[in-house]
């Protein structure tokens, strides 16, 4: 998240923006992130900073399962998938482990 911070902050100054209003981020839902861990370290990250007030707003990246029992695959957005056709235990196959930036939205110095 350090680094996220640090790319959002040189964006912003290499935009010449005085502020930053809002920040999308993507994250993979196997990255092991809560949503309140995320806007915490966000918010702690941000102290002092052109971000700090920014609106964060969060998208979660599915993982690929396939069931133990009856072998189905899908896709989740929980970290903790059942099976949506029997309801047994899933098990992850493939996930997208990141968190990156999708947008961010600034003020320039004359707005």
């Amino acid at each position: 998240m350090q680094g996220i911070v640090h790319t959002i902050l040189a964006s912003a100054q290499q935009a010449g923006a005085v502020r930053v209003t809002n920040v999308q981020l993507e994250l993979g839902v196997s990255g092991h992130f809560t949503e309140e861990a995320v806007r915490q370290y966000f918010q702690i990250l941000t102290e002092h900073t052109a971000i700090e007030g920014a609106t964060l707003t969060l998208s979660w990246l599915p993982a690929a399962y396939q069931c133990l029992s009856c072998q189905r695959r899908f896709e989740s957005t929980s970290s903790a998938a059942t099976c949506p056709q029997c309801g047994d235990v899933a098990l992850e196959i493939s996930h997208q482990d990141e968190c990156s930036i999708r947008a961010i939205d600034v003020v320039l110095p004359d707005q």
